[in-house]
């Protein structure tokens, strides 16, 4: 029997941790990557650092040319998935080929989706989600004084932040009370705003876009419900993303927001597989299924993944919420269950310094750490994260996590005090 053939659909980061897990264990078996975009291999993360010129073109890559060669892929770029038939495990793809698979993972990712508003067909209106569309954008910023953002959450607030160090005058518009709802807390939320206006920024909460305004086919502005308008040449639209399933509805696969995978990133069809934005999985701390669509978790994913599509069977421990961004040169991170809600039982400590712009907010149950809101200095997000993630509980009390920034050196000394013990 020859070597099963591994069919990847996405070559952004879980699909490359994919190729990358499967090759650790198999070096030959046959892999195809099939991407609808024609310039592969890119983060995602660089695209609005791209657009503040922070880096360059080449800057966005993940990989450079020679990573399929090297990785003995068949890539098929700028073709796309048009439809899966999993009786016969073969997918149609957009070049005519009909591609036979033994394991197929699906790591499409996601689109933005455009809220249902007039206007939306006018010039000069972009989502923030490929490289094609931060080119795109950066083409049209020099003959745009004024810029609206639509959406103030993750990829809203960095390109707004481009914005700003391009010198754009800027409005950001976000229907939930205040900025980041999905990665900031109140407080948290708060300092990034002033930081916005201090940049110059018009930050509008709690307003929803009703109309987009125009002339000659090109955008000039929105309106919101409160009936203010806001004019523009140009608009970023990040008013949330989708993930990218329709080729697989005639599939009967198990999906709710994203393909529904049990704890080895399977799929309810024998041998599909799905990870990053695709993908529903469990978190970690809820116990409730999620689509987390985010960088390290779609690294993640892919991993787990790519690991049991080359036979080795390996769990996937659930997701856990980490988001890290700065805004106008403060600093944000959240990482686990760093919201939890009132009255359930779990500790919180906090230390906030208005005059330093600096917050922290630890969540605990009992000695253990699940969760970190951390904005301004926070060198041991990285500590925290790896705490919260492993579960780890040290001789490290609350007390001693909360009141500021933890080194390597205190977390080694705990182990081997508990070592001692």
């Amino acid at each position: 029997m020859g070597k099963l053939h591994h069919v990847i659909i996405g070559a952004s980061a879980a699909g490359l941790a994919a190729v990358e897990a499967i090759r650790r264990v198999d070096k030959d078996c046959p892999i195809t990557v099939v991407s609808k975009e024609p310039m592969p291999l890119y983060s995602r993360v660089g695209l609005t650092h791209f657009i503040s010129r922070e880096v360059g073109y080449d800057g966005m890559r993940m990989r450079d040319d020679g990573y399929f060669d090297q990785m003995k892929v068949r890539g098929i770029m700028g073709v796309a998935a048009l439809a899966v038939d999993p009786t016969v495990r073969r997918v149609r793809l957009s070049n005519g080929e009909n591609l036979a698979y033994d394991n197929l993972l699906v790591a499409s990712g996601s689109h933005a989706v455009m809220p249902p508003i007039p206007g939306t067909d006018l010039q000069g209106i972009y989502p923030c989600i490929t490289n094609h569309d931060a080119k795109q954008i950066d083409a049209a910023i020099p003959s745009a004084k004024e810029a609206v953002v639509i959406g103030a959450g993750l990829i809203g607030i960095q390109v707004v932040d481009a914005f700003a160090r391009r010198g754009l005058k800027t409005t950001v518009i976000e229907q939930m009370p205040h900025v980041m709802p999905a990665m900031a807390d109140a407080v948290s939320a708060v300092m990034a705003e002033e930081a916005l206006r201090e940049a110059g920024v018009t930050v509008r909460c709690g307003v929803r876009a009703t109309e987009l305004l125009g002339k000659d086919g090109h955008v000039t502005g929105v309106k919101v419900d409160s009936g203010e308008v806001f004019p523009c040449q140009l608009l970023v639209m990040a008013a949330g993303v989708a993930p990218n399933l329709d080729f697989l509805s005639e599939t009967g696969v198990k999906m709710n927001r994203g393909l529904l995978v049990d704890a080895y990133q399977r799929t309810s069809l024998d041998g599909i597989y799905a990870a990053g934005d695709v993908a529903e999985t469990v978190d970690m701390f809820s116990g409730k299924r999620a689509v987390n669509a985010i960088w390290p978790e779609a690294l993640n994913q892919g991993r787990i993944a790519g690991l049991n599509m080359a036979g080795v069977s390996t769990a996937y421990e659930g997701s856990m919420a980490m988001n890290v961004t700065t805004v106008i040169d403060t600093p944000i991170a959240s990482i686990g269950l760093w919201n939890p809600k009132v009255g359930s039982g779990y500790q919180i400590r906090e230390v906030r310094d208005d005059g330093r712009q600096t917050y922290r907010k630890l969540i605990f149950t009992g000695e253990q750490l699940v969760g970190a809101m951390l904005v301004g200095d926070f060198e041991d997000a990285g500590i925290l994260h790896n705490m919260i993630r492993t579960r780890t509980t040290f001789t490290l009390k609350p007390d001693h996590l909360a009141p500021s920034t933890i080194r390597w050196g205190t977390v080694l000394r705990a182990i081997k005090k508990a070592g001692r013990v």
